[in-house]
């Protein structure tokens, strides 16, 4: 684990930014915080994030995706694709894990109301990408969210995010609708 946080670190740390994006996002059971950074030699992005709940436990994880348009010409529509790994940490059922969950992001910026936006976001690792005592990992959104200024959105979404452990039932850290802001400098 030390390795992977350093060696993401030093990715994070070799590349000068194009922009950074500080997205917090909560409801009355979890809050989640997710610090991006996108390099400016290329598409590249990465992300390091926290989701902790009230009783199922907390998940860090850190994602590296390659991000831009979805298709050709003046299109609305944006992709990120690449994997995130993390720590998995139920509280109630004293179990933790390393995922290797791979996945992706789609948004769609509405051309005739520019300040709306829907996204979606999905990630997955089984069995065979699924370490120590996890056995699944599964982490989906999506939300629509409006431009306030040009550098802050706020959103509505939704959210499930669960672990599967070996050993005991699953935690589901995450299954309800979240309130959040995306503030970018």
């Amino acid at each position: 684990m030390k390795t992977l946080t350093s060696l993401v670190l030093v990715l994070l740390l070799s590349g000068s930014a194009i922009a950074d994006e500080i997205d917090f996002s909560f409801n009355s059971d979890a809050f989640r915080f997710i610090y991006a950074h996108d390099f400016a030699s290329n598409d590249l992005r990465s992300d390091f994030g926290l989701l902790t709940t009230d009783d199922e436990g907390w998940i860090a994880t850190t994602s590296l995706y390659l991000t831009g348009a979805a298709s050709e010409g003046n299109n609305p529509l944006e992709a990120g694709i690449g994997g995130r790994t993390g720590w998995v940490e139920g509280d109630l059922s004293k179990q933790s894990g390393l995922p290797l969950a791979l996945g992706g992001f789609l948004k769609y910026t509405i051309p005739r109301f520019n300040r709306v936006s829907l996204r979606g976001e999905a990630w997955f690792a089984p069995d065979i990408l699924s370490f120590g005592d996890l056995e699944r990992y599964q982490d989906y959104s999506v939300r629509i969210g409006y431009n306030v200024l040009k550098q802050a959105d706020i959103y509505l979404g939704y959210r499930y995010v669960k672990g599967h452990f070996s050993k005991a039932p699953s935690a589901e850290f995450d299954d309800k609708a979240h309130l959040g802001i995306s503030i970018r400098f």
